[in-house]
């Protein structure tokens, strides 16, 4: 029986997608609220799911419900938390085996389901709001978080980066916010916030496994039934301009390596053009960025390439030594202009495609992947499957990575670079 999708209404903002596999053995459902990104709601959106995933009214404490899980057969419920170019999706997920495998059949999925409905709409509230103290323990993971992002000089040099690349549009926002705001964040401003989530969110529910009978009617009539008030449509395509100069941002920092990322933007419209030309340029082990700027002139110690089709941009992420800063960037300008001027053979680009038809196909293999798949599908406004979408890579020419190509103009250039060492440059 071959993979099923299907999409459709609940309520005003609110869609249910199915994606139905017999071959899994187990269920996921997904809650998400999809919203604008701004500075005062995006920490508070985490926080407010971290709370939720933690207790409910039935079951008070961390511990409590994760009996309950247990009882499930170890059920496992989890929160999301993630940008979607200018939006942010901030969720809760359970994942539960199917009824047929349970002892004698037993029928848990309307456990599992009432129990994720339980946590999203009956939280555990204390004089009509979230628990202070359960509130001072997620701001404190949130804090954590904060401090993490920063060690890790990898994440923060591309946050960095992209404050640059999307200066002025909502993808520049950082998601955790400020160990400051963190440490101001009220218990009231968080039961607010969710209050506000249920009414004026984009609501996605997804359904991803093999039996949804018994559970879709309780996730239909639950969410059928919200008020939806203040409703704000999300439009997940929104590409970034072009700036009218190149911009170039030099930073220190205590690392042991610089970090380098350049920016490139378009316009094109075929975005799975854009993802093969984004492949063959930097996506693969024998990619143009790989074979030439890392293995042979050693300039890098990683270069690769990532392409967002929502905000239009191509990401060039590399680790450098200091001094070979200026020598990396002029090897990326080269290796990105050979394939504007058609230097690859017709071999590179169908072992290019051959590797992406393969990492696509893998989506079938995992009910996580499968369905945050198809919850990409659903920002296009499309339902390709895997299969389908190997089918549009086979179909592409060669003329056509070449026009995808020229297309992307060089936007931002930006670089943490170490302390110790000396650049090329001065």
């Amino acid at each position: 029986m071959p993979i099923s999708y299907k999409r459709s209404a609940v309520g005003e903002g609110i869609a249910l997608t199915e994606i139905t596999d017999p071959k899994f053995k187990s269920n996921l459902i997904s809650v998400s609220f999809v919203t604008p990104t701004d500075v005062k709601n995006a920490p508070l959106n985490t926080l407010v799911m971290e709370l939720l995933a933690s207790s409910n009214d039935k079951y008070k404490t961390l511990a409590e419900l994760t009996g309950e899980l247990a009882y499930l057969y170890g059920a496992t419920l989890s929160t999301k938390s993630r940008r979607i170019g200018d939006c942010q999706e901030n969720g809760l997920c359970i994942e539960y085996i199917c009824d047929d495998y349970t002892i004698g059949r037993e029928i848990i999925s309307t456990k599992a389901s009432q129990l994720l409905l339980d946590c999203i709409f009956r939280p555990f509230f204390e004089d009509g709001r979230f628990s202070e103290r359960y509130v001072s323990m997620r701001k404190k993971e949130l804090e954590d978080n904060i401090n993490a992002e920063f060690n890790d000089k990898f994440g923060y040099s591309m946050r960095m980066a992209k404050e640059i690349i999307y200066k002025g549009e909502p993808a520049c926002i950082s998601l955790l916010g400020t160990v400051e705001n963190a440490r101001a964040i009220t218990s009231q401003q968080l039961t607010d916030r969710y209050h506000e989530l249920l009414s004026s969110s984009q609501i996605e529910i997804v359904m991803c496994g093999r039996d949804f009978e018994r559970v879709k009617p309780v996730m239909i009539q639950a969410f059928s039934q919200l008020e939806r008030t203040d409703y704000v449509p999300v439009n997940y395509k929104a590409l970034s301009p072009v700036k009218k100069e190149t911009a170039y941002e030099r930073q220190t920092q205590d690392v042991n390596q610089s970090k380098m990322i350049m920016a490139f933007k378009s316009g094109y419209e075929d975005i799975y053009t854009a993802k093969l030309f984004t492949a063959l340029l930097g996506g693969t082990p024998f990619s143009k960025l790989f074979s030439n700027v890392r293995e042979k002139m050693s300039l890098c110690y990683y270069c690769s390439a990532a392409y967002s089709d929502i905000k239009g941009t191509l990401l060039v992420s590399s680790g450098v030594a200091k001094k070979d800063i200026e020598k990396a960037r002029e090897a990326i300008l080269m290796q990105l202009e050979a394939i504007k001027n058609g230097e690859f053979t017709q071999q590179e680009l169908e072992h290019t495609k051959i590797y992406l038809c393969t990492g696509f196909k893998s989506n079938n293999d995992s009910i996580y992947r499968m369905s945050e798949y198809y919850i990409a599908q659903n920002t296009r406004g499309t339902s390709y499957s895997p299969e389908q979408v190997c089918d549009i890579f086979m179909d592409i020419t060669k003329q056509q990575v070449i026009e995808c190509a020229k297309s992307f103009v060089y936007d931002t250039f930006y670089v943490m670079e170490s302390e110790g060492e000396v650049s090329a440059d001065g």
